[in-house]
Formats: C-alpha cells, structure tokens, sequence
C-alpha cells in the first residue's frame, strides 16, 4: 500500500487519528477531513488514490459525499465505514446502487481488515483499470 493517497474523513478524532498511524504503518500517504464538506475540501486541492468515509456525520454524510465525490472524481474509489450495524436512513443501501466500492462494519476498524478491503477496492478492480500510480 505503499505510496497510496488516501483521504479519510470521519467527525470523531480518534478515529481519524487511529486510521491515520494504521495507515502511515502501511506507507500511505494520509489526509484527514473532519466532515464531508472538508473532505470534499481536501479533494479538490489535491490527488487521491482512495476516499475512506465514516457513513454518519454532521454537514454531509457519507452518501453525500459518495455522491459529490463520483461527480467530481469519477473513477475514485470510495469506501464507508460505520460503527452501526443497523443502516436506518439507507445510507449504505443507497451507496451501494450508485457503485460504493466496499463498507467496514465495525469501528474502531480492525487494521489487517482495512488493508484487505483496501487493496481488493484499489488494487483489485478500480485502479487497474484507471491505471496511475495505484495501479500493479
């Protein structure tokens, strides 16, 4: 995973400051957002491999994001998480018929489940067939 740049956004600081270090370990590359709109922020200043959402949060929740996100980046591939296992407004239902990449339903986010749903989301279908630098 060395190199990837991945955006993380999620209003609990603990949980950006956890995904942060795991992540790094792994040799990516990590800004944070602490809503949707501040990751949508960070994404127009610059390049990222990855948009790792929390499905939950003040401002724009990860659907929205998810939304913003295929409208301007198409391609970009995204992945939510939640710490719910009771999806009651459909976010991720609804992610999912517009082309979410993958969800991790448990937070605080086992590491070695983040990196395999990582690399399946970016190294599997999506980045081979955008090519660049995330791409074998």
């Amino acid at each position: 995973m060395a190199g990837l740049r991945v955006l993380v956004a999620d209003d609990d600081l603990g949980i950006r400051l956890s995904l942060s270090e795991i992540l790094r370990a792994e040799g990516c590359e990590v800004e944070t957002a602490g809503d949707g709109a501040e990751a949508l922020s960070r994404l127009e200043a610059g390049h990222f491999d990855l948009v790792l959402t929390d499905v939950v949060m003040p401002k724009m929740d990860g659907y929205e994001l998810l939304r913003a996100v295929q409208e301007r980046r198409p391609g970009l591939p995204v992945l939510m998480m939640t710490a719910f296992h009771y999806d009651k407004d459909h976010i991720i239902k609804r992610s999912r018929m517009l082309g979410l990449e993958g969800v991790i339903f448990k937070k605080p986010v086992d590491p070695e489940r983040l990196r395999q749903v990582i690399l399946e989301t970016v190294l599997g279908g999506g980045a081979k067939s955008r090519g660049g630098p995330s791409a074998r």
